[in-house]
């Protein structure tokens, strides 16, 4: 096995991290034209799961008008962290209790197949581990290790498109 990094101090080796940007290859719901949904889901609970055990916060944000979304939310979290309105969205924060993890892992889809939340936002405390953004078709992973990326890239559709940086 190869190592990458760099010595950071005499004796000490920092790992080389990598920031992580990838789409998955996207339709559209013939009920809601404007949001777009994964061709394949089959990658969601499995990717979710990898990086919940990462993390200890979440933070979900729901546009105005995804009502259904956002009542689902209240019962989750009791009550957003700003108050909804038609120009910027609400904003869920809270650990990430087993209620929560659940409902991430069983009850992603909206009855039109669509993943509820429009940006899913996974912490380590104050520290991001994951986002998932635009109904999970666009998903960002922040110091990555090689091994995480092996493991992301060995759910994900074939067609997914990766940009991978330090």
């Amino acid at each position: 096995m190869i190592i990458i990094g760099k010595l950071k101090q005499k004796g000490v080796l920092e790992l080389t991290t990598y920031q992580l940007h990838f789409t998955v290859p996207t339709g559209f719901n013939e009920i809601n034209e404007d949001i777009p949904i994964p061709e394949d889901i089959s990658f969601w609970m499995p990717l979710m799961q990898y990086f919940i055990n990462k993390s200890n916060m979440i933070e979900i944000h729901c546009w105005y008008e995804e009502k259904e979304v956002i009542k689902e939310a209240i019962s989750l979290f009791d009550y957003p962290s700003n108050y909804p309105n038609n120009y910027q969205p609400t904003i869920f924060r809270g650990e990430l209790t087993e209620n929560r993890i659940h409902t991430l892992l069983n009850y992603f889809l909206t009855e039109n197949k669509e993943i509820k939340w429009f940006s899913i936002f996974l912490k380590k405390d104050a520290k991001t581990t994951f986002h998932s953004e635009h109904w999970g078709t666009e998903f960002f992973a922040p110091n990555v290790s090689e091994d995480d990326i092996a493991f992301i890239k060995s759910m994900l559709p074939k067609d997914t498109d990766f940009n991978q940086y330090v």
